[in-house]
């Protein structure tokens, strides 16, 4: 089988972004274990300047990529596409591009990706279906209800991933806190809608789901991130230092557990597959919760494609699962399906 992986061009000495890097290494290493060919296809940044200011063109990148296409004929495209991160908002349709080549494409649809990576739509879309999350409000630079959220809460950009933009200073305790921070972190974010949301005090779960070839899904063993040490008055959560900056109090201070005694893993597997069904996932995904004092669980952010590197959550949690690094690259690839070139599927390799 022939492979073709896609990723965005890493930024260098940016961890959220070189991490795709440990990614395709994983995927690399893995298809060479399974006798498969691959080629790996890269995205820039896609700078340039018209006009005398500098814009975005994914034109060129994408047109050459098609092109590629063409000359290798993939049997199946692995996206690592996590986002062009100078516009967020436009990673589902790097996807729904890579769908329209007719390619079997690995990992989340373009509609699930355009549901989850919008933290404030995926709210709205889990309210809808009874899923529960903590209460929020959405800050687009007007006027707000900092009455329907509660003291205390949490800012975080509204479409972003990996922890990008939080830090301590996104947990508010009060009205006056909050109107100070919300301007200054909108401007900060180049208007970007921020999501307000109700701060859960209580543990932290991740619940990783692997697809199975037939469209089921299994929930992997689930996992909390530990606030070791943590001092009093700090909140705990998964900040940006805690996910990127080694060597910080934070990074060094979140170990990842299996041991979730206490937990109700049955109804926090349930809810998570709850979540699989609702966003229509695929292939592999990650559903971030927390769990409050009183045993209730509300769902923090749905991850479609979530990290795959060696040491992610996921791969983690696969591991702990039984799961090797090869079985997983096996099941993402044989969730896609089969291509079935002449029955009415455009080919890339058509006329070449």
């Amino acid at each position: 089988m022939k492979i073709a992986i896609i990723h965005e061009e890493a930024t260098r000495g940016c961890p959220d972004t070189e991490d795709v890097l440990d990614e395709v290494g994983l995927i690399t290493g893995a298809l060479e274990t399974l006798n498969h060919d691959y080629r790996v296809f890269t995205i820039g940044d896609c700078r340039c300047v018209r006009n005398g200011r500098e814009t975005f063109d994914l034109t060129s990148e994408l047109s050459s990529l098609l092109e590629g296409f063409r000359v290798y004929c993939p049997d199946v495209i692995f996206n690592m596409v996590e986002g062009n991160k100078n516009t967020p908002r436009l990673l589902p349709a790097i996807a729904g591009f890579l769908e329209l080549t007719g390619l079997p494409m690995t990992g989340a649809r373009y509609e699930s990706l355009l549901t989850t990576t919008d933290k404030a739509l995926a709210r709205s879309i889990m309210a809808a279906n009874g899923i529960q999350t903590p209460a929020g409000v959405v800050y687009t630079g007007g006027g707000y209800n900092e009455m329907a959220v509660g003291f205390p809460c949490i800012v975080k950009p509204s479409l972003e991933d990996g922890s990008i933009g939080i830090g301590d200073e996104c947990v508010v305790h009060d009205a006056a806190a909050l109107r100070s921070l919300l301007p200054d972190m909108y401007q900060r974010h180049c208007g970007q809608p921020l999501l307000v949301e109700r701060y859960i005090a209580g543990r932290e779960l991740n619940v990783s789901v692997i697809g199975r070839e037939d469209g089921t899904a299994q929930v992997l063993p689930v996992a909390e991130i530990v606030f070791n040490d943590w001092p009093a008055g700090k909140p705990k959560i998964v900040s940006y230092k805690a996910k990127w900056e080694e060597g910080s109090f934070e990074y060094e201070n979140t170990p990842r557990s299996f041991a979730v005694e206490g937990v109700p893993v049955e109804r926090v597997k349930a809810l998570a597959l709850r979540c699989w069904d609702v966003f229509a996932l695929r292939g592999y995904a990650r559903v971030d919760m927390r769990m409050d004092n009183d045993g209730n669980l509300f769902v923090i952010e749905v991850n479609a494609n979530p990290c795959i590197a060696p040491w992610s959550g996921f791969i983690a949690a696969a591991r702990e699962g039984g799961y090797s690094e090869v079985d997983v690259i096996r099941a993402i690839i044989a969730a896609t399906g089969r291509v079935r070139w002449g029955q009415g599927d455009w080919s890339p390799c058509r006329g070449v």
